[in-house]
């Protein structure tokens, strides 16, 4: 198994991408922390289907963009395990009125509310992390395809997302060569963004996939367990695309 030994904490691993990481993790052999901070219900679920195929899990709740939070959720990984091998930063702000804010609508509240959680709050946990890892430990992130080519939707998240791509970047130097750090951007995955479009522009971002198809959680978990693994050791700063081909150089 790829990650056989490894503890990796999983931010935001109650839903969608982070539940569909959390479960590959496991698979893979590594003892998850699945994070939530409303979703205890759902990241019990995970836990509980992670257990029940053998594998180690622990659910732990904290909200990322509070940083007494974080740091309550760090000491208990240290507590109970002394030491963390790999970090999916997955934990983001999902909010169907920001994404579909135009211009006019777009509020201060609304850049505080997704950059205290998908830029500040990721931050927040890599500070923490890193004195946990060893060599050869990992830091995942997540952006999304606009920070690439622009969309005419959902500005502040790609603010958000190019942050933390250039985020990436910079701590992969810092960091380096103890430390890897890569970021997956993401193109249009089958997640609750899903319905927050129309049935329209729904088939229009499908009819721009060169695969025909939005992308599965799973589909992104593979990516993310190849970038935790030693398969992924000569890889970092980079932004691996995971998109089905949506936007292509």
């Amino acid at each position: 198994m790829r990650l056989d030994g490894k503890v990796a904490l999983v931010t935001g691993g109650s839903r969608g991408i982070g539940a569909a990481v959390s479960r590959a993790f496991a698979t893979e052999g590594a003892a998850v922390l699945v994070n939530f901070r409303t979703s205890e219900t759902e990241a019990n679920e995970v836990v509980a289907s992670i257990r029940k195929s053998g594998g180690e899990a622990l659910p732990v709740k904290a909200d990322v963009s509070n940083p007494e939070e974080v740091g309550r959720m760090f000491d208990l990984i240290e507590e109970r395990f002394g030491k963390l091998d790999v970090l999916m930063n997955s934990a983001g702000v999902a909010d169907a009125s920001i994404w579909n804010a135009t211009l006019d609508e777009i509020t201060q509240t609304m850049w505080q509310k997704v950059l205290s959680t998908d830029v500040v709050g990721g931050f927040s946990c890599d500070q923490r992390a890193v004195p946990l890892m060893a060599k050869g430990g990992t830091i995942i992130n997540i952006s999304s395809t606009p920070v690439l080519v622009g969309d005419t939707q959902g500005l502040v998240y790609a603010c958000a997302k190019a942050a933390v791509f250039t985020k990436t970047k910079m701590l992969a130097r810092m960091l380096a060569p103890r430390i890897r750090v890569n970021c997956m951007i993401l193109g249009s995955i089958e997640t609750g963004w899903v319905d927050w479009l129309g049935k329209e522009v729904a088939e229009s971002y499908r009819s721009s996939i060169p695969e025909g198809r939005f992308g599965r959680p799973d589909e992104v978990a593979n990516v993310a367990v190849f970038l935790a693994s030693d398969d992924s050791s000569y890889i970092t700063g980079q932004g691996i695309v995971v998109d089905g081909g949506e936007v292509m150089d």
